[in-house]
């Protein structure tokens, strides 16, 4: 699909992804220990080709039982608004064109805090560490089997003002812990935490938790009014649900909140999990003009960035331990390809792949042993969502 293709086109084109089957990614494993100071594993012995780790197969009937370890991994996040430039460049580096049109909108992202919310943490790009932190995607969410995850939640949506939540996949939980929302159930608990408010959820890891898992809003659907002189509508700077959907003709739009950045990755570990050196964590989703009216144009985004020279440049050396968590959200489907690397095909399945096929809410990670330097490019095969935005560069010395 074209980052240029008109919305109409888009929509129906995304309807005919829908009706296809979803395709069950790679589910591997995690970093070795979470902020909160565990031991980490001992190193697994070096491979001389690039592997990835699967999980050996099990009795899908046989009980999954959480055996609390009496750890809690806290966490303090905040869902905070912000201009967001997704070509801060102005300038895609792969075709040599300079990006017309408007790339930037008041997104919403997860950030996490020290205890309270009192000021934002540091970033950490290590194997255990939270991320950039600056957004999009939220923090690195880590923890082990046998942990609870209490993760504290403010809204501080001061832009729209609108409810969100927190919803995690791969992980144990109950209904107040859930943060979905529906409408025969509106008054559900953390499933529509208003602005200026805060809610605790409790998510458990048992052992079928193990890998990486996206997490992300999931509260009422919303629809954003166009902007100033589009359609003769005036729109204020903060505004609720219901001006929203007086204002726009748009029909609300599920999980706006993510579109807008609320999402990141959840990753769980076991005694089983190989320390690596290089952990990159890479979040694929979309954007879309008839969703947020101020855009000029859709753009398919790595980690909120689109466009080579704007999208991470992830760095290993020859003999890095490395690892990748990946994930997607949106309407799309794409393909990850890395150039210069390998990874086993799943479990029965002879020979490696370079490419893999990853769609809304799956996860893919990959690990190997770094044997080839070179200025790498990583991408989406979808031709048109690398022409969208998704290529980055990987550079191994």
């Amino acid at each position: 699909m074209s980052a240029h293709q008109a919305p109409d086109e888009k929509r129906d084109e995304k309807s005919e992804h829908g009706r296809r089957a979803m395709v069950r990614t790679l589910l591997g494993g995690g970093a070795a220990a979470a902020l909160t100071g565990a031991a980490r594993p001992a190193a697994a012995a070096p491979t001389p080709r690039p592997r990835a780790r699967h999980q050996e197969s099990q009795d899908p009937f046989a009980a999954d039982t959480f055996k609390a370890n009496g750890r809690v991994r806290e966490y303090w996040i905040q869902a905070d608004s912000f201009e967001h430039n997704t070509v801060p460049t102005g300038y895609d580096a792969m075709m040599g064109r300079h990006i017309s049109g408007q790339t930037t909108f008041q997104a919403v992202g997860f950030r996490a805090y020290t205890p309270g919310w009192h000021h934002p943490l540091d970033a950490d790009l290590g194997p255990d560490g939270v991320g950039p932190n600056q957004g999009i995607p939220g923090p690195v969410l880590r923890a082990e089997v046998g942990d609870l995850i209490r993760v504290h939640f403010r809204n501080n949506d001061d832009h729209y003002r609108w409810p969100h939540s927190m919803h995690p996949h791969g992980v144990l939980y109950n209904r107040d812990n859930d943060g979905a929302w529906v409408a025969d159930d509106p008054d559900r608990p953390g499933a529509a935490v208003p602005f200026g408010q805060t809610y605790t959820y409790t998510w458990a890891c048992p052992p079928s938790s193990v890998g990486t898992w996206p997490y992300h809003d999931h509260s009422m659907p919303q629809s954003i009014p166009a902007p100033t002189g589009a359609g003769g509508n005036s729109v204020r700077k903060e505004y609720g649900l219901d001006e929203a959907q007086r204002l726009s003709s748009a029909d609300p739009v599920m999980e706006i909140g993510a579109e807008l950045g609320l999402l990141g990755v959840l990753a769980v570990t076991d005694e089983q999990t190989p320390k690596v050196d290089r952990e990159f964590v890479l979040f694929l989703h979309d954007v879309y003009k008839a969703d947020i009216p101020s855009l000029g144009q859709n753009l398919n985004l790595f980690n909120g960035a689109a466009f080579l020279g704007n999208t991470p440049t992830f760095t290993a050396k020859t003999g890095d331990r490395v690892r990748w968590r990946i994930a997607s959200l949106g309407q799309d489907f794409h393909v990850f390809h890395l150039h210069g690397h390998r990874w086993p095909k799943a479990p029965g399945f002879p020979g490696f792949l370079d490419s893999q096929l990853i769609g809304p809410s799956t996860t893919l990670t990959i690990e190997y042993l770094e044997d080839n330097p070179g200025d790498w490019l990583y991408h989406c095969h979808v031709v048109h969502h690398m022409m969208g935005g998704m290529v980055g560069r990987y550079q191994v010395t």
